[in-house]
């Protein structure tokens, strides 16, 4: 089996582009393709316990204009940070720290800069390690599912029959430890 590994946030059209399967984040919209449930895809708050001690834990979304916010550069007022319950909340329009890159904000947010908006995924094991600690819990965006989408084909090829299940038994895994 050979992998080619392409990320990105755009949609690909697997018949024209050749792609064998995609994962998608969200609203599928595609009924030509099978799609496989994977897990959630979940977003954090957090910050490292440095920063929590100089300025102070948000308890609302409306603290965060009090706080040194990081944010993604994709980002704006129409797609930012969208929190639970709270859709009059004025976002931090002039962030301390904008990066195109989670693992550099990352970086950033354990260092101190500030609050990081972040999937859980990406930070899991620096929560787990209390180098980042969740903050505004009750109030992070809504999880959205995440699918492997493949074509529908009359005679699957056995390395993508694999593949897949191969996946869903590694998240399974994980999610369950």
């Amino acid at each position: 089996m050979r992998i080619e590994l392409e990320l990105s946030n755009r949609v690909v059209d697997l018949i024209d582009e050749g792609f064998d399967l995609a994962i998608r984040i969200g609203d599928l919209g595609d009924a030509d393709l099978i799609a496989r449930p994977l897990t959630m895809y979940r977003m954090v708050i957090c910050a490292s316990p440095d920063y929590l001690a100089r300025h102070g834990r948000p308890e609302t979304p409306q603290d965060l204009s009090a706080h040194h916010c990081l944010f993604h550069t994709v980002w704006n007022s129409r797609n930012g940070w969208k929190l639970r319950g709270w859709d009059g909340v004025q976002l931090p329009m002039d962030p301390v720290f904008t990066c195109n890159d989670g693992n550099g904000l990352r970086i950033a947010a354990i260092a101190g800069a500030g609050l990081l908006l972040q999937p859980e995924v990406l930070v899991a094991h620096d929560l787990a390690s209390g180098t980042l600690v969740p903050v505004l819990q009750a109030y992070l965006p809504e999880p959205h599912p995440i699918h492997i989408v493949h074509r529908h084909d009359r005679r699957p090829l056995p390395k993508l029959t694999h593949f897949i299940a191969h996946l869903l038994a590694h998240v399974a895994e994980q999610e369950s430890s």
